[in-house]
């Protein structure tokens, strides 16, 4: 089958003419983005119901759909925000769920819902949450212009910037929307008698158009229509309210009507070079379903340059990238290409000097093909290239060439050991010898890749993309392997007189092959030795085993490993076991003082943090996130002279070169949050820095902490996978008074721990509020209902929408308000700045005249939440931290969980959690990681029992996989690397590796047996050991020559590549002693 290529030249090469071409045009088809897509299955239920607190919302329209959505199926967890007019409840429902019929069950069991809810509140509105509709583009925009001039400039550019393609929409942050006030006087109220509603109606009922029906004149039908739109601002003065003796009583006669821009909800201001911050605009840019990132985020960039030209739009304007996902990706590409080609040539040039120019470049050209037909695979599955997948292909060099090395190095043998034979028999007899093994030693490897899918939930997700991009990649290359390669070597390897070089490189070859053999012959011929190097293998295991245990479970899991190693030595080999026990008494040096130090070591190295655990590596960012939280009340302005003192420091920072200030809301890449107590500094670093991001956060987080009166946390992105915080515990229960000082005792005790930054609680939202009672009674005896009372006084502080103004350029809100505190000279921004007092003298209309608010309610002052969260139907606070550089969450979150069992009593009914934040994630992705190594041990067993046809054999191979940790933690400690998911994933990846080498030896030896019976073992093994070792160290250096490139390729990745280093470099040291002696001891029975 294989040998088709070769006896049909002519038809492979077409075929690979075609092969070639269609990868090319999926390389340059593939969508590109930054990281891989992360999808949750996430449902909201939005229910608005004015003026209503949050106790009101949680009581009156919360609780309800929470009740009513306890029978939805696949519901994973239900949470839900209620603050001030606004429900908010989260439906997160099982991974495997149909999330489109998920949605439609939640919006038929809203609509059981709805006679449940309050008759004011506005109808519930289920939506989906979309994670993947971010924005791709934030640009801010900084001039010297009004705020009126600076609406007009960002609207234009808005439709500038929608007009390129692939953009799907744009949104303005920091300006202010127009719209026309009305600021109504209390005293002509008075004076014609009228109440706010009464405007607010007539403004709606003057603007209204509406179809009429049809008339039918002359045998013709018409539609009518009646047109009462109003069509610029001007009119609104001019609508009629009421008469007074017979004249109208106009909008102008009682209000002041202003049409000007609306409140400001937000600041923004922008810093660029060290200039003091002036005020900006954001705009943030959408792109189409399945548009190229990269391509938009050019087009766009083009078309803001072509605006700033001489009497464009943007002429005389600042404008600063602040997220540019193109130009990420496109970083991350070329530094992660870099690193590829660095890769392929570092392989190709070893291997031009191990087996020469020809076979080398011909070994090297399975790097692109199979390429291409990973792409292939890519491009058709859907699949997208992001700096995760391009590692992966990064990651695969080393791999896929192994097989490459034995065919090509096969060939090449049978040639220059048979004078006689031409190139395409020598390349049909290696593939013949070469096939089995070669398959079982990618589906090994590919079965310890396949574990991978296991992993669920975000961080499964987030890796999806090594699995998949590594299998097409190992299934291309054993095509490449057995089908093109040989054809190309029966066209261009050619039987030639041997160059000088070719002589060394032969004679060296030869003398490392005898000194192999010589030293291998002395350790099978001389039990000693052997028992030795089994001693000394054993007692390395024990080490890394108490170390990996120690890590993860702590220091008492050691003793229980030694007993399981120590009876696993005794169960070894039964018949050698008084020898056993005479070598401990003869050499205690040598084996009890190992094992006591290896027991000793792998307690304390976890405790000196020689080896630390983190989830995944913290790597060098070019952004940093600067969050400020004010208390519950503060106004944006106050907020903002808050925000101006932190702005001082940044100034002082050489490496910052630009940032973006939002007063106002939190940070979307931060913790969040909305309201004017909230705001966030987004920071740009400059590329050319000498200093990391870490050291960075590190001074100013220093510098920061002398702002003893303002929370201000400073965190930089992570490349791992989105979690919650690294610290997270969670207190539910019903009594919100408790659950809140269990909360702030938390946080206390999170303070004062050297491990933990950035403490912050949920409970930072308890204000104080006035309360107007309504007196029931009173409110009767005039005839006033509490909706009309509720509704005037939320008209005169907040205003009320009256009607929209549908112009060519925009919508304009019409909203009437009253000026409570009888100013001169009102204006939209001031109107509700006022006393309690003075609310109290506004006029209610009832049936015996218009009567003062006062005179109708009670008013007093409450302690209040502005915003109560529910998990599962209860209510719940969270304490959240991050933890230092170098920390360990996982290991700080049980501390911190022993400290609140010792110090803090839970009151009854109360429930602790840390479920949802990255230690909780990590502990669940690291116990996947396990049961994944299972799975691909597991699937290997069926793959080397087939293979062999025998579970002795198997079990030879597969015993070389737990010797590789020796070799990985000795590595990570040596290079000061952590203990991560990466490097957990290299163990995984080298797991599948490492078996290839003792496949290639235990394989040609059965064939050597098969072929004549009567050779002895040790003959078989030392031909074995001596024809097998030049690939098995080709591919083993190429394999460590390829992950190099990668130690430097980014932070987050290089644990996995000095994993898979030196795990394989003790490995294959190990499996040329251990498989050999193994087999002799017992080589079992050759199958068929």
């Amino acid at each position: 089958m294989w040998d088709f290529f070769i006896k049909n030249n002519r038809f492979a090469y077409l075929f690979l003419t075609a092969l070639i071409g269609v990868g090319l045009y999926s390389i340059s088809s593939i969508p590109r983005e930054s990281s891989p897509e992360v999808v949750i299955p996430i449902g909201v239920v939005s229910t608005v119901l004015p003026g209503a607190p949050a106790a009101d919302v949680e009581s009156l329209v919360t609780n309800e759909i929470e009740r009513g959505l306890s029978s939805l199926e696949n519901v994973k967890e239900i949470t839900s925000t209620s603050r001030e007019s606004v429900s908010s409840v989260i439906i997160e429902f099982d991974e495997s769920a149909d999330l489109d019929k998920s949605i439609l069950d939640l919006k038929d069991k809203v609509d059981a819902i709805k006679p449940d809810l309050p008759s004011d509140a506005n109808d519930p509105f289920v939506s989906e949450v979309n994670f993947v509709d971010q924005p791709i583009l934030t640009v801010a925009i900084s001039a010297d212009l009004s705020d009126l001039e600076l609406t007009d400039l960002t609207s234009q550019l808005e439709k500038e910037i929608e007009s390129v393609t692939g953009v799907s929409k744009v949104e303005i942050n920091g300006v202010r929307d127009r719209e026309v006030t009305v600021i109504v006087d209390q005293k002509s109220l008075l004076r014609y008698n009228l109440s706010l509603l009464d405007i607010t109606q007539a403004i709606r009922n003057a603007n209204l158009t509406f179809p009429i029906g049809q008339i039918i004149n002359e045998g013709v039908s018409y539609n009518i229509a009646f047109d009462g739109d109003i069509t610029d601002t001007s009119e609104i003065a001019d609508i009629p309210i009421s008469s007074l003796g017979g004249q109208p009583v106009y909008v102008s006669d009682i209000a002041k009507v202003e049409d000007a821009l609306a409140p400001a909800s937000s600041l923004s201001r922008l810093s660029v070079n060290g200039d003091p911050s002036q005020n900006s605009a954001t705009i943030d840019v959408y792109k189409q379903v399945g548009g190229d990132i990269t391509a938009i985020t050019k087009a766009v960039n083009k078309r803001v340059e072509e605006l700033k030209k001489v009497d464009g739009l943007l002429f005389g304007i600042t404008t600063v990238p602040v997220i540019d996902s193109g130009d990420m990706i496109n970083k991350d590409l070329l530094r992660l290409g870099g690193s590829g080609l660095q890769t392929v040539l570092l392989v190709v040039i070893l291997l031009v000097f191990a087996i020469g120019w020809r076979e080398g470049l011909l070994a090297g050209t399975a790097i692109p093909l199979s390429f291409m037909i990973g792409f292939i695979g890519l491009y058709f599955s859907g699949n997208t290239i992001n700096f995760l997948s391009l590692f992966s292909l990064i990651l695969g060099i080393g791999i896929l060439v192994d097989s490459a090395i034995v065919m090509v190095e096969g060939i090449n043998r049978k040639m220059k050991d048979n004078v006689h034979i031409n190139k395409k028999e020598a390349a049909i007899q290696a593939i013949a010898e070469f096939k089995l093994p070669l398959i079982s030693g990618t589906l090994t490897t590919v079965s310890m890749f396949v574990g991978l899918f296991i992993v669920s939930g975000v961080t499964g997700q987030f890796i999806a993309s090594i699995p998949f991009t590594l299998i097409f990649l190992l299934f291309a290359s054993l095509f490449v392997s057995l089908a093109i390669l040989p054809l190309l070597a029966s066209n261009f390897l050619h039987r030639r007189n041997t160059t000088q070089f070719e002589i060394k490189q032969l004679e060296y070859a030869r003398k490392l092959e005898s000194w192999y053999k010589r030293h291998l012959e002395l350790y099978l011929h001389d039990k000693t030795k052997q028992q030795k190097f089994q001693a000394l293998i054993i007692s390395l295991l024990v080490f890394s085993i108490f170390l990996a245990i120690n890590v993860f479970a702590g220091a008492l899991a050691g003793p229980f490993t030694y007993l399981i190693t120590l009876k696993s030595l005794q169960t070894q080999d039964k018949r050698s076991w008084p020898n056993w026990k005479r070598k401990i008494i003869w050499f205690p040096q040598f084996i009890l003082v190992i094992v006591i130090s290896s027991l000793i070591s792998s307690t304390i190295l976890p405790s000196a943090r020689i080896v630390e655990v983190v989830f995944f590596e913290q790597s060098d960012s070019d952004y940093l996130i600067v969050e400020i939280e004010e208390p519950e009340g503060t106004t944006k302005d106050v907020t903002d002279i808050s925000v101006r003192r932190v702005e001082e420091f940044l100034y002082s920072i050489p490496e910052i070169d630009s940032y973006s200030v939002t007063v106002g809301s939190g940070s979307q890449w931060g913790n969040g949050g909305t309201g004017e107590k909230f705001a966030n500094i987004f920071i740009n670093l400059d590329l050319d820095r000498k200093r990391t991001s870490t050291d960075i956060v590190t001074e100013l987080r220093k510098q920061f902490s002398t702002l003893k009166d303002i929370d201000v946390t400073i965190d930089q992105p992570s490349d791992g996978p989105p979690t919650g915080a690294p610290i997270l515990v969670k207190f539910l229960g019903d009594n919100l008074t408790d659950l809140t000082n269990l909360a702030n005792q938390t946080a206390e005790l999170f303070k004062e721990q050297s491990q933990t930054i950035n403490v912050r609680t949920s409970t930072n939202n308890n204000s104080t509020e006035f309360v107007l009672e309504l007196d029931k009674d009173k409110a009767a005896a005039v005839g006033v209902s509490p909706f009309l009372v509720s509704q005037l006084a939320r008209t005169a502080i907040y205003g009320s929408d009256a009607t929209s103004i549908t112009t060519l350029v925009d919508d304009i809100d019409v909203v009437v308000k009253l000026n409570v505190s009888n100013d001169n000279l009102p204006t939209t921004d001031t109107v509700n700045r006022t006393s309690i007092n003075a609310l109290g003298d506004i006029t209610v209309p009832s049936q015996v005249g218009p009567v003062p608010l006062s005179s109708l309610v009670n008013v007093s002052l409450r302690e209040s939440s502005s915003v109560i969260n529910h998990q599962d139907g209860k209510r719940v606070v969270s304490v959240e931290a991050d933890v230092i550089e170098g920390a360990n969450a996982r290991e700080v979150q049980a501390l911190l969980l022993a400290e609140i069992e010792s110090n803090i009593n839970l009151p009854d009914g109360v429930i602790i959690s840390t479920g949802g934040g990255e230690s909780d994630e990590s502990n669940k992705a690291f116990m996947e990681m396990f049961l994944a190594l299972i799975v691909g041990v597991g699937l290997m067993v069926c793959v080397l029992t087939l293979q062999f046809n025998s579970y002795l054999h198997m079990r030879y191979v597969l015993s070389i996989l737990p010797y590789s940790l020796i070799g990985i933690f000795f590595g990570l400690a040596i290079t000061g690397s952590t203990l991560s998911f990466p490097s957990m994933m290299g163990f995984i990846a080298l797991s599948g590796i490492v078996v290839n080498n003792s496949i290639l030896l235990i394989d040609m030896m059965n064939k050597l047996r098969k072929e004549d019976p009567s050779r002895s073992i040790d003959e078989v093994i030392t031909i074995t050991a001596a024809s097998r070792l030049r690939p098995i160290l080709l591919t083993t250096i190429t394999t460590v020559f390829g992950m190099i490139p990668l130690t430097y390729a980014g932070d987050l990745w290089a644990p996995l590549a000095y994993a898979v280093m030196f795990g394989l470099i003790f490995s294959v040291f190990i499996t040329l002693l251990l498989i050999p002696i193994t087999y002799l001891n017992k080589p079992g029975e050759v199958r068929n």
